[in-house]
């Protein structure tokens, strides 16, 4: 599934979609407008069976949206394509805990820049395939 829009993607978008594709295996985002709704709902995310999430280009709230573990679960998510300042924005240079568990599984990251790891970057990655 693609989705890309100037309109911000809410929590709630999410849950539905969630719901509606539990078999979900593949997802790209394309939004550079911040979530208008911070504060998730109480409300737990999970996708079962997606693989694959596109984030590169999207704004810092998506990459929360589904890589911080208090709103969204990610448990076979194996390939993560996302912008690495926006994932060292969002881990606060790999010192926030938050993302660890959504990443924890994943074996291919791509991103448009270079970088170079940083001391904790395999605690998120552990699995990571380099």
């Amino acid at each position: 599934m693609k989705m890309f829009d100037s309109y911000p993607f809410e929590h709630e978008l999410f849950k539905k979609i969630s719901q509606h594709f539990p078999f979900l295996r593949n997802l790209t985002l394309g939004n550079y407008t911040g979530q208008d709704n911070k504060q998730h709902s109480s409300t737990f995310i999970t996708f079962p069976h997606l693989e694959h999430l596109d984030i590169t280009f999207v704004h810092a709230d998506y990459a929360e949206q589904f890589l911080f573990e208090k709103s969204t679960r990610l448990p076979r998510l194996l390939e993560l394509h996302i912008s690495y300042d926006t994932l060292a924005i969002i881990t606060n240079n790999f010192t926030n805990d938050l993302a660890r568990v959504n990443c924890s599984e994943i074996r291919h990251f791509v991103t448009k820049e270079l970088y170079v790891p940083p001391k904790d970057f395999h605690l998120y990655f552990p699995l990571l395939e380099i």
